[in-house]
């Protein structure tokens, strides 16, 4: 092994000698947040993720799930009932999809970024023996079985806790291609950190002295000056006390 001497550098040899330079461990690029959390995003997630777990009957572990599609709602059910035919790729049903109405924004400057929405959960059962009395009100039964699911898992969801509170129910008005249709909606309160918090931030030192010289203070205050200093104790200047450098 070859050594400059000058500056002890390794010149060639075994590059993991205890002379050789330790790599400098390279940092993992930090990716940026796009979008904050608890906005409309993580609502909508929220309520897939719940629509999902909602069963057949509560307690039961082995309970089918109701819902075998849950998506956003982007009117997959007129394109399905279209009088000129299915335009929708096949899916399986009951069914649930999502969306917002009404998505809107506070404005007042101390509220900056919360927003207020109406969720609507449209849900599409496919039952064929609607007006038989063991069947005809399987509508109401989904309905109540989805609030039920929601209120137990606002608490998972911080995104929900603001306010999310059923406003009403839509019950089944038609039986188009053997579909039953129905809408529930959701007031929905959302806060989302506002991103000049942390985007193009700057960190200052700020120096702010309790005081300015010790004549300043209160003699009557117990401890505040327990060595009797005076202004001619401290030859510093501020600059030198605070290391205040331009």
């Amino acid at each position: 092994m070859i050594i400059d001497k000058k500056n002890n550098k390794v010149i060639s040899g075994n590059k993991t000698s205890a002379l050789a330079p330790e790599a400098t461990p390279q940092e993992k690029p930090v990716k940026p947040i796009q979008v904050e959390s608890n906005g409309p995003m993580d609502v909508l997630k929220a309520f897939k993720t719940i629509l999902r777990e909602v069963k057949w009957e509560y307690g039961v572990p082995d309970s089918p799930a109701i819902f075998k599609t849950v998506q956003i709602d982007d009117g997959q059910y007129e394109r399905i009932i279209s009088p000129s035919g299915n335009k929708e790729e096949t899916m399986g049903f009951p069914a649930a999809f999502v969306h917002f109405i009404n998505w809107r924004y506070l404005v007042q400057q101390s509220r900056i970024n919360e927003g207020r929405a109406e969720l609507r959960i449209r849900f599409i059962l496919n039952s064929l023996n609607v007006h038989e009395d063991d069947h005809d009100m399987d509508v109401y039964y989904v309905a109540e079985r989805i609030h039920q699911t929601i209120q137990e898992n606002i608490s998972k969801y911080e995104c929900l806790q603001e306010r999310c509170q059923l406003e009403y129910i839509d019950p089944m008005e038609s039986f188009d291609h053997g579909l039953q249709p129905c809408w529930m909606t959701y007031e929905i309160w959302f806060k989302q950190k506002n991103i000049w918090i942390t985007r193009n931030k700057m960190y200052k030192k700020f120096v702010c002295p309790p005081f300015t010289n010790h004549a300043d203070q209160d003699p009557t205050i117990e401890g505040v000056n327990p060595d009797n200093h005076t202004n001619l104790d401290h030859p510093k200047t501020y600059d030198e006390a605070t290391d205040y450098t331009n």
